[in-house]
């Protein structure tokens, strides 16, 4: 993909975040193919954006590939929310385990490691919402999604209460209007959270470092699930803190 390819599915997907359309599909040529492909068309979106980046949620792929998804901070709310179903159509929702920078983290080259990382990044409860540009989120290959910030709408902050000793095992409850929906321990792909938050670091450090307040969020524990207006939906990450959101029509 050279430089005026990425331009287009840049242009495309700018302009459906900005209130256009959703995207159907990027036209050949300028529909990556790879990570790095899809990062470099991610990168440039954001920058065209002007947007403040707050945060990033990552995934490792199974190459050991560190895929992210940039957090912009006008999405970013604080639980309890209420959340316009407008406002992010797809209503992914996904409870998670996001960890945020207690103090800036200067570029390096030398790997920081476990144990220096541990002692800045602070966990906290999370809801992802996941929306997409897209006019299809099933329908859209992963690769392709990983353009469009790895299909984020939002992000929903709940407060840390606590800190268990082991992230692994968290219990974690779903209550949705006063129901439980979902009941799991730990939960997470790599049931260690904090795993794809240090590789993260490991893949960016040499070029940038991080600020104070940043934060990175590491993947569902609780799987995705589709809200819908009228819903109250409380997570509970047991020993951690909760967060809460309400979806308006």
């Amino acid at each position: 993909m050279n430089a005026g390819e990425r331009r287009i599915a840049v242009d495309l997907l700018h302009a459906a975040a900005s209130g256009g359309p959703p995207v159907d599909d990027l036209p050949d040529g300028s529909r990556p193919s790879t990570a790095a492909e899809a990062l470099a068309v991610q990168d440039e979106l954001v920058a065209r954006s002007g947007k403040r980046v707050s945060g990033w949620k990552v995934a490792t792929g199974p190459d050991g590939t560190v895929t992210y998804g940039a957090i912009y901070a006008d999405d970013c709310l604080d639980s309890p929310a209420i959340v316009s179903a407008g406002r992010f159509p797809l209503l992914g929702i996904e409870g998670e385990i996001a960890f945020r920078f207690l103090n800036g983290l200067p570029a390096r080259e030398a790997p920081y490691t476990s144990e220096e990382l541990a002692a800045v990044l602070v966990p906290f409860p999370a809801i992802e919402i996941v929306n997409s540009r897209f006019t299809s989120y099933a329908g859209t290959p992963p690769v392709v999604r990983l353009a469009d910030r790895m299909s984020n709408g939002g992000m929903v902050i709940g407060a840390t209460t606590g800190r268990p000793q082991d992230l692994n095992v968290v219990p974690v409850t779903v209550t949705t209007n006063g129901e439980v929906t979902l009941s799991v321990v730990g939960g997470h792909a790599r049931k260690d959270p904090f795993l794809p938050a240090l590789e993260f670091v490991h893949a960016r450090q040499a070029k940038a470092g991080f600020e104070a307040g940043q934060f990175i969020t590491t993947g569902t524990c609780t799987g995705l699930a589709f809200g819908k207006p009228g819903q109250d939906i409380a997570i509970e990450f047991k020993g951690l803190g909760s967060v809460r959101m309400a979806i308006s029509t």
